[in-house]
């Protein structure tokens, strides 16, 4: 008998994030809020404005280049950490999204595609973007912990700060918390 013990952690779930504060400009958050307003829906069931069903391509603006280019070295640091081999990836989809005073965002994730993600344009910086484990809805008993840690939680929440792009698996469920005030990010997804 060995007193020896092996722990391999399996099928880690990676969520990366960069701050690019610099690039989230007056004219940026203006800019959004025309385009929103201007292809106004509402397809979720909550309180939430955005163009993913009537302007699917905000990325492809020039006037976005700069947010591209941030969210495409966020990509890059992904991919590596995670050993993807990138050379194929692309953008399939890019929308504003605008969530006036306690607009959310239910539980969802993104069907269709690899990679996604949300680049924040105008928030308050709360702890407001909730990432749900996989496992959560799996796990008809949980232990009494000692603690709750990233090892063994059932839920994350990050910072909503403007400028912060956050890139994660697309079957990662989230969702986010009312808004205290007016927040505006800029989701994608990459196949």
């Amino acid at each position: 008998m060995s007193n020896e013990v092996y722990f391999d952690v399996l099928f880690p779930t990676f969520v990366l994030y960069s701050d690019n504060t610099n690039i989230v400009t007056d004219e940026i958050v203006k800019l959004s809020k025309k385009i929103i307003t201007e292809n106004a829906d509402k397809p979720y069931y909550s309180n939430c404005t955005s163009t993913v069903k009537t302007n699917g391509n905000i990325l492809e603006m020039p006037a976005f280049a700069d947010i591209k280019k941030a969210i495409i070295f966020t990509l890059g640091a992904y991919v590596q950490k995670l050993k993807i081999d990138g050379t194929d990836l692309r953008f399939s989809a890019s929308w504003l999204n605008l969530y006036n005073k306690h607009g959310y965002q239910d539980l969802h994730n993104h069907n269709g595609s690899k990679i996604s993600g949300v680049f924040y344009i105008k928030s308050e910086g709360n702890k407001d973007l909730i990432f749900q484990s996989p496992s959560h809805f799996f796990q008809p008993i949980t232990p009494d912990f000692t603690e709750i840690n990233l090892d063994n939680c059932s839920n994350v929440e990050y910072h909503s700060e403007p400028g912060r792009c956050y890139i994660f698996p697309s079957h990662l469920m989230h969702r986010t918390l009312p808004a205290t005030s007016e927040r505006i990010s800029l989701s994608f997804n990459i196949i």
